[in-house]
């Protein structure tokens, strides 16, 4: 607060000081009144996103294919390499089964060879011999979410996945999935924990060497009005 010296009754300097503060409270006022309606806008007309985090790895196509073995052996040789481009009909590797006899296991589609059994593993019926990356097909990305968050997931939800861009929820599994499950498929590159695949279809095609990269994914459950969250939590839209 500021007065102004003038040489005048002691009177007049007073009210001089009095409409000085005046002034000051108005504008004052005026500031808390264009404060108060900017939040109150914003409470009304702003909105808040409900989102579900998760962490998973990208795919192309239908994502990776094992190979599987046809009996139960032993795995003799392998003939290719991760990053080795196979088609329909490659030999892969020898499988020796239990009474000597060595079979080639072959491919059984066209792609890049992920990840192949070690030389000398003992390998069930089934299990894979040699896991391929689809050599075309859409980009997608394959999701975890706790069990707490999934009930709120359903298709068609919007979402945002790092370094690939934005897509949409296709598939929720009903059921939790289990690392016994996803091994044969992803390697160690996902692990469930009890957690459930959430698969999401994104709007940019998928580029060499994209399956099994990590990311991190933001669902959209829902959007918000502040107003609505405070006091009654519903969603708008």
């Amino acid at each position: 607060m500021t007065t102004t010296a003038v040489e005048t009754s002691g009177g007049e300097r007073i009210e001089q000081l009095v409409s000085t503060v005046r002034t000051k409270a108005w504008l004052a006022a005026v500031a808390l009144v264009v404060v108060a309606g900017s939040g109150a806008g914003w409470a009304w007309l702003g909105q808040v996103r409900d989102v579900v985090l998760a962490s998973g790895v990208l795919v192309t196509g239908s994502g990776p294919a094992p190979v599987a073995a046809p009996v139960a052996g032993s795995l003799a040789e392998v003939f290719v390499r991760a990053g080795q481009e196979v088609t329909p009909g490659t030999p892969l590797a020898v499988l020796a089964d239990a009474d000597g006899s060595r079979r080639v296991v072959t491919g059984t589609s066209a792609g890049r060879v992920i990840r192949t059994a070690v030389p000398g593993t003992a390998l069930a019926a089934g299990a894979p011999v040699v896991v391929v990356d689809p050599a075309t097909g859409p980009l997608k990305a394959v999701l975890l979410v706790g069990h707490d968050r999934i009930g709120a997931l359903t298709a068609g939800q919007s979402v945002a996945v790092s370094g690939a861009g934005l897509g949409r929820v296709s598939a929720v599994d009903p059921y939790p999935a289990s690392n016994d499950q996803l091994r044969p498929v992803y390697g160690d590159a996902l692990k469930a924990d009890g957690r459930y695949l959430v698969t999401v279809d994104l709007d940019r095609p998928a580029w060499p060497g994209a399956t099994l990269t990590p990311v991190a994914g933001e669902i959209t459950v829902a959007t918000v009005r502040p107003v609505d969250a405070l006091f009654h939590g519903g969603p708008r839209g």
